[in-house]
């Protein structure tokens, strides 16, 4: 009798032990091959970018004056800029505009960021587009480290260490294939100029 009853007791704790350890471990998540992200990482970014968004004028005014005080070369990229008093940023049209375009770019950045063939293919055109402002690689290793700033300015106490390690993690891959589009929007740029032959009469 005891041996019945032994059984079904076995099993139901067998059964409470799965469910107990199942809620407290959490579930292993695997990065995406693609993007190196995890889906808790990708919804972390969303969340975050939303905060940037509910102010995305100022917001994204903030992140252009940080990129001209702490990289004051980078003026030179935007016609008129540098003879421009940062007081007076969002007074200038080119400068409102060109912080509209930053804004919707990483929009979209985020709004793909859960089809990385779509993303890596924005990313590059976004970085091949930029060749026209003569920008260079190591230019979107500055952004980089602006946007992290902007970000820790902006989010405060919402920006902990797993925010900021799922955005690190995005602008390893943001970075690499934004560059790929300069540098072969540069090498196309160079091989049309050497293909370029003068003559003489």
């Amino acid at each position: 009798m005891g041996g019945a009853l032994g059984k079904p007791l076995s099993l139901l704790k067998t059964l409470l032990w799965k469910v107990l350890f199942s809620w407290w471990v959490k579930p292993i998540e695997t990065p995406n091959d693609v993007t190196g992200l995890t889906p808790t990482q990708v919804r972390l970014l969303q969340q975050s970018w939303k905060v940037i968004l509910l102010h995305k004028k100022q917001n994204g005014f903030l992140i252009f004056k940080i990129l001209f005080t702490d990289y004051p070369m980078t003026k030179k990229l935007f016609k008129g800029i540098d003879k421009v008093d940062p007081e007076q940023y969002e007074k200038t049209t080119s400068m409102r505009a060109h912080v509209t375009r930053f804004i919707n770019s990483f929009d979209s950045f985020m709004e793909c960021l859960e089809d990385p063939e779509a993303l890596k293919s924005l990313l590059y055109d976004t970085g091949k587009a930029h060749l026209r402002h003569n920008t260079k690689p190591e230019h979107f290793d500055d952004l980089e480290v602006v946007m992290m700033k902007s970000l820790k300015a902006v989010l405060g106490l919402k920006f902990t260490e797993s925010v900021e390690e799922a955005w690190r993690t995005a602008f390893a891959f943001f970075v690499v294939h934004l560059k790929m589009g300069v540098e072969d929007g540069l090498r196309g740029r160079e091989k049309k100029n050497t293909s370029v032959v003068v003559t003489v009469e």
